[in-house]
């Protein structure tokens, strides 16, 4: 139970931090270099998540040959079609496939 309070509150407290801001500071009044940069945010993120996961704390010797496999597939579905939701869904099932083998 406190698990899912927890998570909730988080969830609730994310997009009220995004609503105020959206509703504050729309894109249109953005300069030109911030909200060029926000256009990074995502891929940063990712990356920083995909990162961690993969290293498990150990470094790069704990990065399994599977997980590396499907971060390979992921990248050049990523190069070629610059689309997140190809890249993570790729990424994803060749993760699946790759640890079935």
């Amino acid at each position: 139970m406190t698990a899912t309070l927890i998570l909730l509150s988080a969830a609730l407290i994310t997009w009220g931090l995004r609503i105020v801001f959206v509703a504050l500071v729309p894109a249109g009044r953005l300069p030109g270099r911030v909200h060029g940069a926000l256009d990074d945010v995502a891929p940063a993120v990712m990356g920083a998540i995909v990162v961690t996961h993969l290293a498990h704390g150990q470094g790069l010797a704990g990065i399994a040959v599977a997980d590396l496999g499907a971060v390979a597939v992921s990248a050049v579905v990523a190069l070629r079609t610059r689309n997140l939701a190809a890249t993570v869904m790729s990424g994803v099932l060749a993760a699946g496939l790759l640890r079935l083998l």
